[in-house]
């Protein structure tokens, strides 16, 4: 009777590693402080550099990401195919930052191709980062298990649009000159735009919690 009546309760799923998240974003801000604050008076340098340790810390957040994918995937935590996918894609962004793979892109490629006349050509990588992210990230929803680590997820898609639209913007300007000037600052922090979306994302998957049995 007992044994009838607990496999009529409703499963409850995992509890998540709820200080996992946390701990990592104070530790990105921290560093993205005393970034600022080492290399003040010009700060700027911190973020603007392609070798600059904001830069570095954001192929290092992909790389991680990439690994944590990996583990959750051993621990069915993800299914099989999604862990494999952002595996796979978390690591061609790790790349891609190291070595500015769709800076070559956007700057080269008309050597390679005449379709790089045309601007949607030229910033086709990031625009598809914006699509298959979005993409990807529904598909990533419906594998998280608890509202919080979901909510961290799509503050990371929101902060990474931000960084997208960041990057953009420039050249919305070229088509559309009504458009205003983006703010200085804005254009600075770009790249800590993209951290911060890096590490949100890196926070929901730390939370989520492996399957049982």
């Amino acid at each position: 009777m007992s044994h009838t009546l607990f496999a009529s309760l409703p499963h409850r799923p995992p509890e998540p590693h709820r200080g996992l998240a946390p701990a990592l974003l104070l530790g990105v801000a921290a560093y993205l402080l005393l970034s600022t604050w080492i290399l003040a008076p010009a700060w700027e340098r911190a973020f603007r550099s392609d070798a600059s340790p904001v830069a570095w810390l954001s192929s290092a957040l992909l790389l991680t990401l990439s690994i944590t994918t990996l583990r959750l995937m051993g621990e069915r935590a993800l299914p099989p195919l999604l862990g494999a996918w952002l595996t796979l894609a978390f690591a061609v962004l790790a790349l891609d930052e190291q070595f500015m793979l769709h800076e070559l892109w956007k700057f080269r490629c008309h050597e390679w191709t005449a379709a790089c006349q045309y601007s949607t050509v030229r910033e086709a990588p990031m625009l598809a980062v914006a699509v298959i992210g979005l993409l990807t990230l529904a598909w990533l929803h419906r594998a998280l298990l608890h509202p919080g680590t979901r909510a961290l997820l799509w503050a990371g898609l929101a902060v990474g649009w931000l960084a997208i639209a960041v990057d953009q913007w420039p050249e919305a300007q070229s088509h559309w000159p009504h458009l205003p000037e983006l703010p200085p600052l804005m254009a600075t922090l770009e790249e800590g735009f993209e951290v911060v979306a890096e590490a949100l994302v890196l926070g929901a998957l730390l939370r989520q919690p492996g399957q049982r049995g």
